[in-house]
């Protein structure tokens, strides 16, 4: 039933767009087709990936939605015409060049059963205006004449002249995961119908995670399109949406325009400060490059390796700037094929390379470099990244040295994280409070502690005590992405301890929606016949029950802090919320230290 209310819609809309056509005065389709191009920019790094040919209107001066534009030429009978019409305009206007960007074509799917239609047709025109095919995205947007094997037909043809392809607009049902899954393109384009919808909506960010789950399974890279707001970005990000396009990232224009400064800076920004501190140094896994000049004949490159045969892939260069990578598997790749050596072996290896190799700075974290090379078209999976210093080459990080990389640390991490919760143990706790001290910006800590937690372990067994525990891990970690989703850190002390670190805000009042998380649920561990609740001496105490005391440091300062320091000190405001019946909070605004423990008399040690 989906699938044929989505067929019933969608020969509505094509009725609906002939109904327009009928009424319509004036020119044709075809002596009306302009283009505009729509930047699209990477989530990783902020520069320009490509641009999408948007059909423009040039008599009503306005953009076409691409549907609509193949849907009135279909009416009038010029499917055919106006869709080369456009192919060409659009090849046309794209800059050629050694760092060429891609192209994403709007192709209607249909056009593959049109008699006209012969192989290379599309590519001769590529070839003419100085790209290649891998610079080509054909971006396949319908199926509305019925055939469900029209989009099986299209890929087909297409790929066998080296296209990638892309679907556009997937719908958030079943059928169209199965389509997806099914007929595999090499990039997905999400609307906004993916996104949460506010910064808290943990369903948007399950439905986001979800899809972006299964593209990475399934090889497939992920475009947003949508992007009108500054604050759309931080979620694509964090689940490794790779590229973006809308408003926000830049407007249609008439001739292709590079990324405003702007906004590149923006995306550089919210990355480094997602992975700000990560551990890391790329310097320690970057290995020697072999560079060679982009002029530089194939058969050249061919016969180094030949002779070095260790060497995983070669680094190219114009003017001494890093412009592409080749392969040692690309290479033979393309020698391989029929007429390959005669076509190529005596071309410039700009030909031939990769003109957008990933290109990162030293200073890069590995973690930010290993999400993003996970993004990246499954054909450049196992490519070498290039690491550059103030714009030169210092040397390449193989995919294997990073993976490595990655499994060490992935370890290292299981090794100290709690068994019962999976949360950071004692050793990632301490370098989250040091690394927030050193770098000597406002944040707030939050150390939190179960009360008559011995009670509850002797009174009901220590299976149902560890259920606690999870049940208060899983409040602090809902309470964290409702209210300070953004840099924090949630680490498990042991036992019934605690820590939750993030950015300095309303450190109370998260503190408080907190003891509110905590207390929406914890009842429903309680039995009505525990009998008293008694204190760690024995000592019944009245009105008591299984609570929540957190101490809340806002740290302004950080100046003579020390984790060390920071653990003392909130033992003191944990004692003194303790004495509170219920759960409770105490918290303290923290200057420089030595002045700070002057003020409160206490020792320095």
């Amino acid at each position: 039933m989906d699938e044929l209310g989505n067929r019933l819609g969608e020969q509505l809309e094509v009725r609906s767009a002939m109904e327009k056509v009928q009424q319509r005065r004036g020119m044709s389709a075809g002596d009306r087709i302009a283009v505009r191009y729509a930047p699209i920019v990477s989530l990783s790094d902020g520069t320009l990936y490509g641009y999408e040919a948007i059909p423009f209107d040039a008599e009503a001066n306005a953009s076409w939605d691409s549907s609509l534009f193949y849907a009135e030429s279909e009416a009038e009978g010029n499917l055919y015409d106006n869709d080369r019409r456009f192919r060409e305009l659009a090849i046309r206007g794209v800059p050629a060049g050694p760092r060429a960007v891609k192209l994403f074509l709007p192709v209607p799917a249909r056009i593959v059963y049109d008699p006209r239609l012969y192989p290379g047709s599309t590519l001769g025109r590529i070839e003419a205006a100085g790209l290649r095919p891998d610079h080509v995205v054909l971006l396949l947007s319908d199926e509305s004449d019925g055939h469900p094997g029209t989009l099986h037909a299209a890929i087909r043809h297409y790929r066998t002249q080296g296209f990638r392809i892309a679907f556009s607009g997937l719908k958030t049902g079943r059928t169209a995961l199965e389509r997806m899954v099914d007929l595999k393109p090499d990039y997905v384009r999400i609307g906004t119908e993916w996104f949460p919808r506010t910064l808290r909506d943990p369903a948007g960010e399950s439905l986001l995670q979800a899809i972006s789950a299964l593209a990475r399974k399934e090889k497939i890279v992920l475009l947003a399109d949508g992007l009108e707001r500054e604050e759309q970005i931080r979620p694509l990000m964090t689940y490794g949406v790779g590229y973006g396009e809308g408003l926000w990232l830049g407007v249609p224009s008439e001739t292709p325009r590079s990324v405003d400064p702007s906004v590149t800076d923006r995306i550089r920004q919210e990355m480094r400060r997602r992975f700000r501190g990560a551990a890391g140094a790329l310097l320690e896994l970057t290995e020697p490059a072999v560079t060679f000049p982009s002029s530089t004949p194939v058969t050249e490159i061919a016969r180094f390796f030949e002779i070095h045969r260790e060497a995983p892939g070669f680094v190219i260069l114009k003017d001494g700037k890093p412009v592409g990578m080749l392969m040692k598997e690309k290479l033979h790749q393309t020698l391989a094929r029929q007429f390959g050596l005669p076509l190529y072996g005596n071309r410039p290896v700009s030909k031939i390379m990769d003109a957008q190799p990933l290109i990162v700075d030293e200073s890069t974290p590995v973690e930010q470099l290993s999400q993003t090379a996970m993004a990246r078209e499954p054909d450049k999976l196992y490519d070498a990244v290039i690491v550059t210093r103030k714009g030169e080459v210092s040397g390449i990080v193989s995919i294997r040295a990073l993976l490595e990389w990655v499994t060490t640390m992935r370890m290292s991490n299981a090794q100290w994280a709690n068994p019962l919760t999976g949360l950071p143990g004692n050793e990632p706790i301490r370098r989250e409070l040091s690394r927030r001290l050193d770098e000597g910006r406002p944040f707030s800590v939050l150390y939190a502690d179960l009360d008559y937690f011995k009670w509850y372990n002797d009174q009901y067994g220590f299976h149902r005590g560890d259920d606690v525990i999870r049940y208060t891990s899983e409040s602090l970690q809902a309470a964290v992405r409702k209210y300070s989703p953004d840099d924090s850190f949630v680490g498990h002390i042991g036992g019934d301890d605690f820590i939750v670190i993030f950015d300095y805000g309303n450190p109370v009042r998260i503190g408080e929606e907190m003891l509110a998380e905590f207390e929406r649920g914890i009842s429903s561990f309680l039995d009505r016949t525990h009998g008293p609740v008694r204190d760690r001496s024995g000592t019944p105490v009245e009105g008591a029950s299984l609570s929540l005391s957190l101490a809340v440091l806002s740290c302004q300062v950080t100046e003579g802090w020390t984790p060390e320091r920071l653990a003392e000190y909130s033992a003191l405001l944990k004692k003194a919320a303790k004495t509170r019946l219920g759960s409770a909070l105490e918290w303290e605004t923290l200057e420089e230290f030595h002045a700070f423990a002057e003020r409160k008399g206490l020792t320095v040690r």
